[in-house]
């Protein structure tokens, strides 16, 4: 086998595995969706699908992508990444409920669609490990109703700011 067969087969060999993570990361979306909607007893407009943010750095801008996020009564209350690879997304989820808007949104949420890691993002701890111990609509709505936006420390938010991005990159396909 030549080089240029050897690089073919590799480049053959990653589209295979990125199209095989991309049907998992689609698997997981419809399966949290179902358990927001039918489970959790979300409405469909309080989800909003494939949100983004901007954010600005010193030197430079980036646009944030999730999966889900979930708003009650206009608060942005859950963050939600889809991902075979639950403990490789943590991170990212923190610092995208950081500092993607004027306050910290309280919860975040990164699921193989039965797995999770539900944060609780102003006290930074894990409060759950399976997508159905997620909050339902009703226990969302009440906390909604007395939560107080708390923005994240001022002098801290550049450096969530450039994990999120790092993160960004690592999504880019080849």
């Amino acid at each position: 086998m030549n080089k240029e067969e050897r690089e073919k087969l590799i480049l053959e060999k990653i589209k295979e595995e990125e199209m095989l993570e991309h049907i998992k990361i689609e698997g997981a979306k419809e399966l949290t969706w179902d358990v927001l909607i039918n489970d959790k007893l979300y409405k469909p407009e309080e989800i909003k699908i494939d949100p983004s943010f901007n954010i600005k750095m010193k030197d430079c801008e980036a646009v944030l992508t999730l999966d889900y996020l979930i708003v009650i009564n206009s608060c942005y209350f859950l963050i939600i990444k889809c991902s075979p690879s639950i403990e490789s997304w943590e991170r990212y989820i923190k610092a995208v409920a950081r500092i993607s808007t004027d306050y910290q949104i309280p919860y975040a949420m990164v699921t193989n669609g039965f797995n999770a890691k539900i944060i609780d993002i102003i006290s930074d701890k894990i409060i759950g490990n399976n997508i159905n111990e997620l909050f339902n609509r009703k226990e969302a709505i009440e906390y909604a109703n007395n939560f107080n936006k708390i923005p994240f420390p001022a002098d801290k938010s550049e450096r969530e700011k450039r994990i999120a991005y790092a993160f960004e990159g690592i999504k880019c396909k080849i």
